[in-house]
């Protein structure tokens, strides 16, 4: 594909725009697929609604362009979705997420969309998903070779630890807790989390966030072997490196914020144990680096992207 940049300006100026200026410009092409535009304004809709945190403007157009092509190819190919297949996926959306459909559509608004507008994009991204399948994931595999090259090169990722010692940081929720409460407790939770991620004291957050055990005792809760924990907990804790912090996780006393401080190893998994879970890891990173192939070497090769900066 030829693929290329002029000028010098960034691509999302627009966002910085306001009053008469912003009017002008709105409509300016940023870029052209085999000749069709890309406006700002195109640009800007697209990253209120799918731009991640953290996503350079070089990031969102990229994204947006890879996006048009997906939608060509769809089209080229013929691959169709019907109103039946998206009714279905949107039924198990809620009913993972628990949503009737008053809140399901008050979800939507907080996103800035109307649930037509979602149709259509999960309509899209039903279409992409199907393309992918017949392009990508029908020519990966993984042989059992290489689950045993994987298996004898990273053992130690299946080691298992006989007995931990645990320092934690509970941040409790009671019963009759409204929703408003629990969001708090999870926010309080995520927020020493990420202090402890980003190297502060977990002696302290314990201190100043815990209503746990030895929340003025550096946190510490004890030294457990496995089964004598929640289960909840005991997941979460055995996946655990020396010295790592887990995610939050939620029980019926609240939100848990773990550190493994030691292990004590009693041996390994089998490959019989976890040949599927290295079958699995090993498939996903085939996927993605076949997919980004294709994407540069075969999909975009077929098309003209210029990007007018």
């Amino acid at each position: 594909m030829m693929f290329r940049r002029m000028g010098a300006a960034t691509v999302t100026a627009l966002l910085l725009i306001a009053g008469p200026v912003r009017a002008e410009v709105v409509n300016r092409i940023v870029a052209t697929i085999d000749g069709e535009p890309i406006t700002e304004r195109e640009l800007r809709r697209y990253a209120a609604q799918h731009a991640r945190e953290g996503m350079s403007d070089g990031q969102v157009l990229d994204a947006f362009i890879t996006d048009k092509l997906l939608d060509k190819e769809v089209e080229a190919k013929g691959i169709k979705i019907t109103d039946v297949e998206v009714d279905r996926y949107i039924e198990q959306v809620k009913v993972r997420g628990r949503l009737d459909d008053q809140k399901f559509n008050e979800a939507l608004a907080q996103q800035g969309l109307t649930p037509e507008e979602y149709r259509v994009r999960i309509k899209g991204e039903l279409e992409k998903s199907q393309l992918v399948n017949r392009e990508i994931r029908g020519r990966v595999n993984v042989t059992p070779e290489e689950v045993q090259r994987y298996y004898d090169a990273n053992k130690d990722r299946f080691a298992v630890a006989s007995g931990v010692t645990v320092r934690g940081i509970l941040v409790e929720v009671g019963p009759a807790d409204g929703s408003d409460a629990v969001a708090h407790a999870q926010s309080r939770a995520e927020e020493a989390r990420a202090k402890a991620l980003a190297g502060e004291d977990f002696g302290a957050l314990a201190a100043e966030y815990s209503d746990g055990p030895g929340a003025n005792s550096g946190g510490v809760f004890g030294t457990f072997k496995q089964g004598e924990m929640d289960p909840t907990l005991e997941r979460a804790v055995f996946s655990l490196r020396p010295g790592e912090v887990s995610e939050v996780v939620r029980t019926g006393r609240g939100f848990f914020v773990l550190k493994v401080d030691q292990n004590e190893v009693g041996g390994h998994r089998s490959l019989a144990e976890v040949k599927d879970e290295i079958r699995e890891r090993l498939y996903g990173e085939q996927i993605e680096k076949r997919f980004e192939d294709w994407l540069s070497r075969e999909l975009r090769e077929r098309h003209s992207v210029e990007v007018l900066n």
